[in-house]
């Protein structure tokens, strides 16, 4: 391979409702690191992960977003230039589940993407763990 490799920076939003695991589904991610103590994002907070994926140097900036509404105004500035959103869930709380539509929703009005029907969202389920599976309500 030379020592000229291509590139590229690719800025992700992850979304969902407070307390849903945002901020630790992205430490696990990046620094594979868990913490059991909670701490909630004020506003919102980046980390950056290199990937190398086929001949490209790619740089995820991961934006940790507050999941309180008091917070969403601040969207614009954040989601502008996103090229993918992921949007994550509490499998054990429903509300968390119910509300990803307003989240999905308020992103590609904040954002405008050029193509709003082809932008790329992740959904992910997350807190399987708790509670040996017992507590799930959501099933997807």
């Amino acid at each position: 391979m030379s020592s000229m490799q291509r590139r590229t920076l690719l800025k992700v939003i992850v979304l969902g409702d407070s307390g849903v695991g945002k901020t630790s589904l992205m430490n696990q991610y990046v620094n594979n690191k868990f913490s059991q103590q909670y701490k909630a994002t004020i506003g919102a907070d980046f980390v950056t992960k290199e990937l190398q994926v086929d001949d490209r140097l790619v740089t995820l900036q991961i934006w940790d977003t507050a999941g309180q509404e008091r917070f969403q105004s601040l969207g614009v500035a954040f989601y502008r230039g996103a090229d993918c959103c992921v949007l994550v869930y509490d499998v054990n709380y429903l509300k968390s589940f119910d509300s990803l539509d307003n989240w999905h929703d308020e992103f590609l009005k904040q954002a405008s993407p050029r193509d709003p029907n082809a932008f790329p969202f992740i959904l992910v389920g997350n807190k399987v763990d708790i509670d040996g599976g017992n507590s799930r309500v959501v099933c997807f």
